[in-house]
């Protein structure tokens, strides 16, 4: 869209060189050296490019000339497009329209540039009365557009804050911060309106916001009355929305899909050799089936839907077993198989114990169906074993799964999780018996990484693409690096930006100092952080305990120290992803900092760089690392690579040369 004058001096030039290039082509003297195929792809790409520059044109002048009438404005994503029509319809420059809401000309030009994606709602509000534009069924105004009101409105919907700030808006690093500090911005209207439709008369009014009543009148889906929790039901809401997004950014295969236990299983076998969590989200992806993993906190336990013949299944990482996540993936793949001459059949997975998935016949067929792909279709036998061992007593079952599954040679995570099964099938609950005979998954990162590689997401629009990759992001940013690097700034400004806490093992070991009676000094640290390095596993939940985080939540993690406490912190995190920011420093910026320090002589630097603490920063986890980057820059710009590369959806490591 042509914008302003200037622009549209611009284009008509461009276009005015094009159209002379055309005719040249058009009329030049064939050349026998150039192939006629080659010669008029040339051509129709130029009158290509020709056409759209004069489409813009007719368009920018029918706005100017008062001839094209501006659409109504039926939806949040509707707004930049008609804020900037109104204004060239009305025969304003961008330097008059910011002088009548008194921001500067260039402000204007930033908003039209970015399609007014950080201007606040109170600005965009602001600037629509000037321009005398309404918003299409809009009645109650909505008194204030700062962030904590918005937010008070969307959780009486079932939205409550942390789920809004970490999955709905988007996050935007200070040096681009939104106007108005703490005001929604329009981008973030958009991306809620992208989910639950509501038009801006409903967002941006008075009226309730009813997840229900959205979902039933857009078709998505009906929410099951099961599905009787406000909360729940936004998040099932969220969940589809996201899974369309997948269906729209992946192919589809055709693939048959076959229900047969025996079958799956071996061509599980004969492509990856073994019935892993690894091999089965392989196995399921190649038919077709793209798989979405999330990990946010609450009640919502899974979905497969089928929408229009294609499925797509919803997994809930909430465990950390590695046979769990193989179950429920296999459980949810039956239900992508189950009925395939239906269109459209969704399946929202209720809690294990819950009297309708005990009593649901396609549930019961779904978890015998996983238990015989990942038990060679023994998973009733052995079962069976497993309670005349035991002789009937759930007391005595542990150790009789034990049993049955060294003598059968069998995995046992997996026959705990069947017998876990069978059990909630009369009511009684063995999930925690069956965890604690089971493994922990190292696959935490895998179901991104094969989204990212199956998925196209440049084929969904901005705002789409980042609701989904905000779904992706790693949940666990921990960073590395040497003393003077900035890892305590950095850190605290992408929590800030995030709006996720933070966990510190330097502010753990100063708060431990202060308990035992040490000094803060750099060196008793030190000494007191290698004893406790020694048992890396008591170390982490010290300090996830001492920073009150809770299991599933997001967490920005400062000095990592030690490859042990690394792998540790994975474990203790799992099945939340850890990711590790490398801080990089030059040695003459860094020894810059370090004289500033505490510790200014040469002697005491080169000591306190010489102790056991230090030697694997550089060397170890250094290369460990996901993502580099220099803090040689200023704080924001620094703050905000990290922030764009954690929002990127970008697997690879991604390295910045230090100076």
């Amino acid at each position: 869209m042509i914008r302003n004058e200037r622009q549209y001096r611009i284009t008509r030039a461009e276009a005015t060189r094009f159209q002379e290039a055309v005719d040249a082509a058009r009329s030049a003297k064939p050349n026998p050296d150039v192939d006629p195929l080659f010669l008029g792809a040339e051509i129709d790409g130029l009158q290509s490019q020709l056409d759209e520059m004069l489409e813009d044109i007719r368009a920018y002048e029918s706005l100017r000339d008062g001839v094209h009438e501006i659409p109504a404005v039926l939806s949040v994503q509707d707004v930049p497009n008609a804020l900037i029509q109104s204004r060239i319809r009305a025969g304003l420059t961008q330097e008059q329209l910011a002088e009548r809401v008194s921001l500067k000309s260039q402000q204007i030009q930033r908003y039209e540039a970015t399609d007014y994606a950080s201007a606040s709602l109170s600005r965009v509000s602001e600037i629509a009365r000037v321009l005398e534009i309404s918003l299409e069924h809009s009645h109650a105004v909505v008194p204030s557009f700062k962030l904590a009101s918005m937010m008070k409105r969307l959780k009486t919907a079932g939205l409550p804050a942390q789920f809004v700030s970490n999955r709905l808006l988007p996050k935007r690093p200070f040096d681009i911060a939104a106007d108005g500090g703490d005001d929604f911005t329009l981008e973030a209207a958009q991306a809620i309106e992208r989910v639950y439709g509501w038009h801006p008369g409903v967002l941006l009014g008075g009226d309730a916001l009813d997840v229900s009543r959205v979902a039933a009148s857009h078709a998505l889906f009906k929410i099951p009355a099961k599905v009787n929790n406000l909360q729940l039901g936004a998040y099932v809401v969220y969940a589809h929305y996201l899974a369309l997004l997948l269906l729209q950014a992946t192919k589809s295969s055709g693939n048959r899909l076959s229900s047969d236990p025996i079958e799956v299983r071996e061509s599980i076998l004969s492509r990856y050799g073994a019935i892993t969590f690894d091999s089965v989200l392989r196995f399921v992806w190649s038919c077709g089936i793209p798989v979405l993993t999330l990990n946010d906190r609450g009640t919502f336990h899974g979905a497969c839907w089928r929408h229009h013949g294609r499925n797509v299944i919803v997994l809930k990482q909430q465990t950390r077993s590695a046979a769990r996540w193989v179950f429920d993936l296999l459980h949810e793949y039956f239900h992508a198989a189950h009925n395939p001459d239906l269109e459209d059949h969704p399946v929202i997975e209720e809690a294990e114990n819950s009297d309708a998935r005990r009593k649901s016949p396609e549930e019961n067929a779904a978890s015998s169906f996983a238990g015989n792909v990942m038990l060679d279709n023994k998973a009733g036998m052995l079962a069976e074993q497993c309670v005349q061992i035991a002789r009937g007593s759930v007391e005595r079952l542990k150790e009789a799964t034990v049993r049955v599954a060294t003598s059968e040679s069998v995995d046992l995570g997996a026959l705990a999780q069947y017998m876990a099964f069978r059990l909630s099938a009369q009511g009684v609950n063995w999930w925690g018996a069956a965890t604690n005979l089971q493994v922990a998954s190292t696959s935490a990162g895998l179901p991104r990484e094969l989204l990212l590689v199956n998925a196209d997401l440049t084929q969904l629009n901005p705002v789409d693409r980042g609701l989904l990759l905000r779904a992706l992001e790693p949940q666990i940013i921990a960073f590395a690096g040497q003393r003077g690097s900035g890892k305590t700034t950095i850190s605290e400004g992408v929590a800030k930006v995030l709006n996720w806490p933070r966990a510190s093992f330097g502010e753990y070991l100063r708060a431990a100092a202060k308990r035992q009676g040490v000094g803060d000094a750099t060196e008793n640290l030190q000494e007191l952080g290698a004893a406790l390095a020694a048992e890396p596993d008591r170390f982490c939940d010290a300090v996830l305990t001492f920073s009150k985080w809770e299991a599933g939540e997001p967490l920005i993690v400062e000095g990592v120290r030690h490859e042990a406490i690394l792998e540790s912190l994975r474990r203790k995190v799992a099945p939340l992803e850890v990711r590790l920011v490398y801080l990089d420093i030059g040695e003459v910026e860094r020894a810059k900092r370090l004289s500033q320090r505490e510790f200014s002589t040469k002697e005491r630097i080169d000591a306190v760089e010489s102790h056991s603490t230090e030697s694997q920063v550089k060397s170890v986890l250094s290369d460990a690392a996901d993502f580099r980057v220099s803090t040689e820059e200023s704080t924001d710009l620094v703050v905000g690579k990290i922030v764009e590369w954690i929002q990127s959806g970008n697997a690879s490591q991604i390295t910045e040369k230090v100076r």
